[in-house]
């Protein structure tokens, strides 16, 4: 589940997350293109099982990284 607060594109993740679907097929709260260049940080989700794509922006990378993620939630 993405976290809504301490990036630059945040609010847009939750403006996704709630507005209707055919607002967002307009381009209303599309994804920022990359976190890290807006000094943010990516939380991954699974697109397939080989890639790992960011909620917030438009990154995808090769690599399980959702499994990095789940991992450092439960060592919390």
């Amino acid at each position: 589940m993405p976290e809504f607060t301490g990036g630059p594109y945040r609010k847009r993740t939750w403006l996704r997350s709630n507005l209707p679907w055919f607002l967002i097929n307009l381009g209303v709260a599309k994804k920022g293109k990359d976190c890290e260049k807006k000094d943010g940080s990516h939380e991954w989700y699974k697109i397939d099982n080989q890639s790992s794509g960011c909620y917030h922006c438009e990154v995808v990378k090769t690599g399980k990284l959702w499994l990095q993620e789940t991992k450092d939630l439960l060592s919390l």
